[in-house]
């Protein structure tokens, strides 16, 4: 078994991958966000944001040192699933060198049908629960637009990319397809 990292903008499903990921195969859970939204109120002199944390190595070595004492702690190793928007594909292959690093984005969505997607499947649980139109819509572009160089840099690091754009759900058993097949399970 391995780590396993899923990295993508906003709203492209990674948080309900990781959980199904962690089910299917018995994993632990990380959620970068939350790491993220830590040092945000707890250390704001450390300078972290959703918009700067992506190009923060120490964030990833933040996450990496976590795991490694989990295991020493536990006397036996424990493998994980992380999700964020908050690391970079460069970043990752740096210092999650013996994980499984996943892209997740919405290359190819539409934004008004995104809009209209997550409007129908938000709940209060949500983050974007009871955002505008013109917010999600503003939000929604931004993910495509990261998305796109997401794309660009997993084609680039040899990292697989899964669109969930169009049939999310399909695009997640491709993904279970995938560590299926590197981890030989």
């Amino acid at each position: 078994m391995k780590n396993i990292i899923i990295i993508g903008p906003s709203r492209t499903g990674k948080s309900t991958l990781a959980s199904l990921v962690c089910k299917k195969y018995n994993l632990s859970y990380i959620s970068g966000d939350s790491i993220r939204n830590a040092f945000i109120k707890i250390y704001p002199e450390l300078g972290y944001s959703p918009k700067t944390t992506i190009d923060k190595i120490e964030f990833c070595q933040f996450i990496e040192k976590i795991i490694n004492e989990n295991s020493i702690h536990l006397k036996r190793q424990i493998y994980y699933v992380i999700d964020s928007a908050d690391i970079s594909i460069e970043n990752a292959k740096g210092v999650f060198k013996d994980s499984l690093i996943i892209g997740l984005g919405c290359k190819d969505a539409k934004p008004e049908s995104m809009v209209e997607k997550i409007k129908e499947n938000d709940t209060e649980l949500e983050w974007t629960y009871g955002y505008s139109d013109k917010d999600l819509l503003e939000l929604i572009n931004s993910t495509i637009r990261k998305s796109k160089s997401l794309y660009d840099k997993c084609t680039l690091n040899n990292i697989p990319y899964f669109e969930t754009s169009l049939d999310r759900y399909n695009a997640y058993n491709d993904v279970y397809k995938y560590i299926e097949n590197e981890l030989d399970l």
